[in-house]
This record gives C-alpha cells, sequence and structure tokens, in this order.
C-alpha cells in the first residue's frame, strides 16, 4: 500500500482527476482514459516532476456523468518518489468503470470533485481539478455557477478537451469551464491521443509553472489555451 500524507505536513498540490463516464463515452473511450492517464504517470518527465515536488502531491480520480451518477474511482494516494508514482499508475491502469451512461452534467463533476478536494489530505499550497471529457454540459448555466464558487474558493480547474465530435470543444472548455490562476486548457483531437496530452497536462499541473519547458518529443497537434484567472 502507498503510504497515507503525514497530517502535518503542507505538500504542494492536491490534484482530483475527473474522467467522463457519459453516455458519450463507451468501454473502449473510457479505457483509453484510464490507460492513457497510466501511461502519462510513467513518462519520464512526469516522475521527475512529482520527485521535484516540494512536499509531493496528492492525487484522487473520480468518474462523473448526470446529475445522480458521480464515483471515486481512485481514493486520495500521496507521491513522492518515482516508485510511488509507477505503483498509483498500476492501481489507475486496473480502476474499472463504476459508472455506465448518464448524460453529460459537467456541474455536477465540480461538485463531486470539490467534495473530494475537501477529504485530501494534509494541506496543500495548491488545489486542482483536472476534467477530461468530450462533450458540452447538459446545463451551461450550472456549470457556470459552480466554476465561479469554486475559483472563489481559491480551486484551480484545467480541461482536457477530447475533439472526436468536431464541435470546437477547446474553445467552449476554455470559455465556460476553465478556472483560477494559470487556468488552461488541452486539446486531443481523438481518444487515441490522449495519453499525451494527459501527460503535457500532468506535467504543468504538477510544477505549477506554465512557462515550464515541455519534452521535445510533444506531439505537435496538441492546442494549449491559458487563461487569466476569473
Amino acid at each position: 500500500m502507498l503510504s497515507p500524507a503525514s497530517a502535518q505536513q503542507q505538500m504542494e498540490l492536491h490534484l482530483v482527476l475527473a474522467f467522463d463516464a457519459s453516455a458519450s463515452v463507451n468501454d473502449v473511450e473510457f479505457e483509453i482514459q484510464r490507460t492513457g492517464t497510466a501511461r502519462a504517470l510513467r513518462h519520464p518527465s512526469v516522475l521527475a516532476a512529482v520527485e521535484q515536488a516540494d512536499g509531493g502531491v496528492a492525487v484522487s480520480i473520480i468518474q462523473w456523468s448526470s446529475v445522480s451518477l458521480q464515483a471515486v474511482g481512485l481514493d486520495w494516494v500521496t507521491l513522492r518518489t518515482s516508485k510511488e508514482v509507477r505503483r498509483f499508475a498500476d492501481q489507475v491502469q486496473a480502476m474499472p468503470r463504476k459508472l455506465s451512461g448518464g448524460g453529460t452534467m459537467v456541474h455536477t463533476g465540480l461538485e463531486f470533485a470539490a467534495r473530494q478536494l475537501d477529504a485530501a489530505p494534509a494541506a496543500a499550497r495548491r488545489r486542482v481539478i483536472d476534467l477530461s471529457g468530450n462533450g458540452r454540459s447538459d446545463n451551461l448555466d450550472k456549470m457556470l455557477e459552480t466554476r465561479d464558487q469554486l475559483v472563489r474558493d481559491g480551486v484551480v480547474i484545467n480541461a482536457l478537451a477530447i475533439e472526436e465530435l468536431n464541435n470546437d470543444l477547446t474553445s467552449y472548455f476554455y470559455r465556460y469551464l476553465i478556472g483560477g490562476a494559470g487556468a488552461f486548457v488541452i486539446t486531443a483531437d481523438e481518444f487515441e491521443d490522449f495519453s499525451d496530452a494527459m501527460r503535457i497536462k500532468l506535467y504543468r499541473e504538477i510544477r505549477g509553472d506554465l512557462s515550464a519547458k515541455i519534452q521535445d518529443d510533444c506531439p505537435g497537434q496538441f492546442r494549449q489555451v491559458r487563461q487569466a484567472s476569473r
């Protein structure tokens, strides 16, 4: 078992990864989210970022869909070493899908992620929700309301837009979803691009520095959108 965070130590980051498990995401696509995240965690740049994080990072995964369909995929784990990250990556790869179907109620995913942040171990200098999805919200007004409240509470919301539906989800997430200091969207043009997009995203979130150099093997198709805090 991975060691829990010390209740007394302040760490660098509390990070909730919010996986889209709505009806638009079939089992193959959910597997790509799961396997792609595990692969991203094992990348040398992410391993190095964790080891350099002052006090370590704590990560949890939730699965989100419609109003009544939210679940914790993996509860909080504290990561300080490459060995711990690799072990967590194995847990991510084995994580079952706990939800099936339902609408794309992004605001309920954010609300559930916020409650998970409230249950995080110890204290952290930064709190981030990292939401991945392939569709627009079924309730835009509630998403805006929830986003604005979280930003006021000091939470940063980043997004990974999976553009398989050709509906310019990147611009939509940029305008309506992300928020907080240095918040950004990264694009995966298809589900198959998810692993590389997640790697870039994790690296920046753990480092907490949007000017940090990304590895030279970063594929060129990813579009990154930065946004000032709201």
